[in-house]
């Protein structure tokens, strides 16, 4: 399935269609997942097994929700640091975002764990001085906290290209919303 256009002005699109990290994460998610009932049961984080996750915890991130409704990293792989050059524990989601893509990559987040739903995102970053345009795919899983609430997100983000000079922020190519049950 091709989630994109063919490449064009040297963007890396045909890269970007290929996720391995968000097909396996997406695996370890599923197996969590508990069909009872019409909706099914959330995975909890600490159902979470990082030593299952070992490969892919480079690419791997968990969001939670402030009291004043922003997506905020928790954790954030190896490849949050070199796009944006710094460690992004604490920083918000829509840090990796255009400014015009923030209310939506919002929205987008909030969704996946109000719905809750899957999100399979396409993202691109277009190039500058020191920086080559890459594409990303960015994956949303929603979790269960401990106390049954709705607040978590566990994703991934595979970056397709050379990340150049930081920070890097993009902009949403194409969203693919799942729900569940």
């Amino acid at each position: 399935m091709t989630l994109i256009r063919p490449e064009q002005d040297g963007f890396p699109r045909r890269a970007v269609t290929q996720a391995p990290v968000a097909a396996r994460l997406r695996g370890h998610w599923q197996a969590l997942w508990q069909a009872d009932g019409p909706r099914g049961r959330l995975p909890r984080r600490d159902q979470l097994d990082p030593r299952a996750m070992g490969p892919l915890l480079a690419s791997v991130f968990l969001i939670d929700w402030t009291e004043s409704g922003a997506a905020r990293f928790r954790i954030a792989g190896q490849v949050f640091t070199r796009l944006y050059g710094m460690q992004l524990h604490g920083a918000p989601l829509a840090l990796l975002f255009e400014p015009s893509e923030r209310a939506e990559i919002g929205r987008i987040a909030r969704a996946a764990c109000e719905g809750p739903e899957t999100v399979d995102l396409v993202l691109r970053s277009e190039g500058g001085a020191g920086r080559p345009p890459i594409g990303a795919r960015m994956l949303i899983l929603p979790l269960e906290d401990r106390w049954g609430g709705r607040t978590l997100a566990l994703g991934s983000l595979e970056v397709a290209g050379d990340v150049g000079r930081a920070p890097r922020r993009f902009r949403i190519e194409r969203c693919l919303r799942a729900p569940l049950g």
